[in-house]
């Protein structure tokens, strides 16, 4: 059965929240690990399980959260993609990608045909790719992403995330990846 049959939210449920840049050493060694590593997420993941997938909850245009739209220097709505990423059918991330609509154009970009193909691999190909200092927030128990949680069977409870704005060609996309309750920023590695 797939995540997203689970799910009674709908598309889209990422959630405003207060982003920063954080002291590492207010986090633990497997969050360091995690938030903080700037290279591919989805190349950490597959090297943590034998079968990695995306599932897709929507790409479209739909309004952007005021923190979103200051961190792209956007006016109006974009396009914003929301998938989970599942190591061993298990989804171990949230991740809301929000990019205008000019880079989902972008035939270098190729974002309009992902499809269920990583963001992350077709970002961390382009050798001119740039990424902006990695910002941390920790999202409540009552927030969207803490209720998807909940409804993919974890207990509830707040949960920590990251997002940088990766800029090429042009165009800068926001991408937010929340860590969820199975995932092993929470344990020890």
């Amino acid at each position: 059965m797939l995540c997203k049959e689970k799910l009674t939210s709908e598309f889209p449920l990422g959630s405003a929240n207060h982003w920063q840049i954080v002291d590492a050493d207010a986090l633990t060694l497997p969050q360091r690990q995690w938030l903080l590593d700037r290279e591919s997420l989805t190349a950490r993941l597959k090297a943590h399980c034998q079968r990695f997938h995306i599932e897709v909850l929507g790409q479209q245009p739909a309004p952007l959260f005021s923190d979103e739209k200051a961190a792209l220097c956007l006016a109006e709505d974009a396009i914003v993609r929301e998938v989970l990423l599942c190591c061993d059918d298990t989804p171990w991330v949230f991740a809301r990608s929000v990019f205008p609509l000019s880079a989902a154009s972008h035939s270098g970009l190729g974002l309009a045909a992902l499809g269920n193909q990583s963001l992350g691999e077709q970002l961390f190909k382009d050798p001119n790719l740039r990424r902006s200092p990695i910002e941390i927030a920790s999202f409540s128990q009552d927030s969207s992403v803490a209720l998807l949680n909940q409804q993919l069977g974890y207990p509830n409870s707040a949960l920590l995330g990251r997002r940088s704005v990766f800029s090429t060609a042009q165009q800068s996309l926001l991408v937010a990846e929340i860590f969820l309750g199975s995932s092993p920023l929470y344990g020890t590695e």
